[in-house]
């Protein structure tokens, strides 16, 4: 029964709009990263825990604007290709508008005493690098189109509603939430841009397949990066100090100086 429903929407939602269509096939895909979500945001040790998660979104965040600029660059030497220009033109002015956010994390970070220079000295989550690097790939061995995948799941922020609820459940400063914050502010009218150029571009049915592929490829490293920020603080967390939440790459010379 349970297969028979999951055919027969899919196959509803292959009569609706391109945009619909996507975010509906990917919403029979998402449940497990919606619960590692979740499993992050309700974590009894949030507090401690909190850090951690804006540390994984910062390894995300750096890498978007380069992203859609090799996106862009990309498009430029796709001569003849009917999506080159609009693609171009939308990766170029959505990197402007992506253009250092990732200095709201720092200061959330700095507002929980992690200072700037240790936040970028410390090595990404290898799952945050495989989630950045598999777009790089599509971007340059595929076609730039399949970047369209990873934005259509990355751009869902949390609402300020839930934000403001978090804040007064646990504690955390909106001052330390205000990536999150800008986010939900900025974001709904990102989707509402993407959608309309998702539903006009002139697509093969090729090319909306690998946008999917993409997307769906997005979802599975993303649940990597969650379970990894939860599987992380476990090995390495103490109730004691922010400093030993938020561990530190050293090189081996000074790690084993260490006492």
């Amino acid at each position: 029964m349970d297969n028979q429903h999951t055919e027969s929407e899919a196959a509803r939602l292959y009569a609706t709009g391109r945009s619909s269509r996507l975010r509906g096939m990917l919403s029979l895909t998402r449940g497990r990263l919606t619960e590692l979500i979740r499993e992050v945001w309700f974590h009894p040790r949030l507090v401690d825990l909190y850090p951690e998660f804006l540390f994984a979104m910062l390894g995300v965040m750096q890498a978007s604007a380069p992203a859609m600029r090799l996106a862009a660059d990309r498009c430029g030497k796709l001569h003849g290709d009917p999506l080159s220009d609009l693609l171009r033109n939308y990766y170029l002015e959505h990197a402007e508008e992506e253009r250092g956010h990732e200095e709201w994390l720092l200061a959330d970070l700095a507002s929980l005493g992690i200072c700037r220079d240790r936040a970028l000295r410390r090595l990404p989550y290898s799952s945050v690098v495989a989630l950045v690097g598999s777009q790089y790939y599509w971007i340059e061995h595929v076609h730039p189109v399949a970047y369209l995948g990873y934005l259509a799941v990355l751009e869902q922020p949390a609402e300020t509603t839930f934000l403001r609820e978090t804040h007064e459940r646990t504690g955390i400063p909106l001052a330390s939430m205000s990536c999150h914050l800008n986010h939900a502010e900025l974001d709904p009218d990102h989707v509402a841009e993407f959608d309309a150029l998702l539903d006009n571009l002139p697509l093969t049915r090729e090319q909306e397949e690998l946008i999917t592929v993409s997307a769906i490829t997005t979802i599975g490293h993303l649940e990597k990066v969650f379970a990894e920020i939860v599987e992380h603080f476990g090995r390495i967390s103490s109730p004691a100090l922010h400093d030993t939440v938020f561990t530190v790459s050293l090189p081996v010379a000074a790690a084993v100086t260490l006492p």
